[in-house]
């Protein structure tokens, strides 16, 4: 009798484990995020709530199309793309549910989320000028529109046409500046380019640092933090040599251009809640200071405090734009930037 006692209690311990582990609250991320600073806070998250983060991986069109392919039986709860745009693409697409919250809109600044709260943004970075800080003077700099001047001929370091971060940049040109002044804009810009465009923000900077002839590189910010702070004294001295500057900060010019890491709750999500609570958490001053401090985004709450290399880079008007719409322009965008004959 003892044994079929001990036996029945194992049986049902076994299951009462087995039950728990079904039970166990999960909610799955897709991003194309790739930086080990948000893998730390998704072990927060964790630690904090006991809610276990599936996270996945991959480009923002694979993310898109394995979504819409999944359809209703998708497992994603939430949905993070480096850029804001391509959040609008994946709204289009029904494939984000609205969340409107008012601690979501307390601590993410007014401006930096889509107007009907499909997706709230995570992190900030401008896209802005470095230059050769022995070859340049910097009042010599001034708005994104000189830099299509034969001032800067075969002077302009960037990335090709097909990046994302350039895309977006040109769209809200567009977007401000109409076709016209856009269209003659990038015909004196890629007119000024150096080389053929190649490489990462990080292979720009390196480019105008080697001192072979360009002299200005078109970058985000934080790629300037990662390095000024590497752990590589070659990349620490790149970084050394190049100023940052922010265009079109004059009272009557529309500000600099920023772009928007963002997120948003899936259409069939199946942990709601979980979902909600993930973005509250990475939107919170803890997470929001993990970020700038780590790497060197600037955070979209504003009662957080910046990374003093950010401080030490100064304040800046950024552009106004409605980022919700951004992604409206992205194909005329560079469809423009092509046919300009930028590569």
């Amino acid at each position: 009798m003892k044994k079929i006692v001990v036996m029945l209690t194992f049986i049902l311990t076994t299951f009462m484990l087995a039950s728990c582990q079904n039970q166990e609250e999960v909610v799955v991320i897709y991003t194309e995020r790739h930086y080990e600073t948000d893998q730390v806070l998704y072990d927060a998250f964790t630690e904090k709530t006991g809610i276990r983060l599936d996270v996945v991986r991959a480009s923002a069109d694979e993310l898109i199309s394995r979504l819409i392919n999944e359809g209703e039986d998708t497992p994603a709860d939430v949905l993070i793309f480096a850029d804001a745009g391509r959040l609008y693409r994946a709204k289009n697409l029904a494939l984000l549910q609205p969340f409107e919250d008012d601690i979501m809109k307390n601590q993410v600044d007014q401006g930096l989320y889509d107007t009907n709260f499909y997706w709230y943004g995570l992190t900030m970075r401008a896209r802005v000028i470095m230059y050769a800080k022995d070859r340049i003077n910097k009042t010599s700099l001034s708005t994104y529109d000189a830099l299509s001047t034969p001032q800067w001929n075969d002077q302009i370091a960037v990335r090709t046409s097909s990046n994302l971060y350039n895309i977006s940049w040109i769209a809200s040109l567009l977007m401000a500046e109409g076709e016209t002044q856009t269209e003659a804009f990038l015909n004196g810009f890629v007119s000024n380019l150096y080389r053929d465009p190649a490489g990462n923000d990080r292979d720009q900077a390196k480019l105008v640092a080697s001192n072979v002839g360009a002299n200005l590189a078109i970058m985000n910010t934080y790629y300037m933090g990662l390095l000024l702070n590497s752990e590589d004294a070659n990349e620490r001295e790149v970084g050394q040599s190049l100023g940052v500057f922010f265009p079109n900060q004059g009272d009557d010019e529309s500000g600099a251009h920023i772009n928007l890491s963002a997120a948003g709750i899936v259409t069939y999500a199946k942990n709601i809640d979980g979902a909600q609570a993930l973005l509250r958490f990475l939107t919170s001053d803890m997470s929001q200071s993990h970020f700038t401090n780590v790497n060197y985004e600037y955070p979209v709450n504003p009662n957080t405090t910046w990374h003093p290399l950010l401080v030490e880079w100064g304040t800046f008007k950024r552009q106004t734009l409605n980022l919700s719409q951004l992604g409206e322009f992205h194909e005329r965008a560079f469809e423009l930037m092509v046919g300009a004959g930028w590569k």
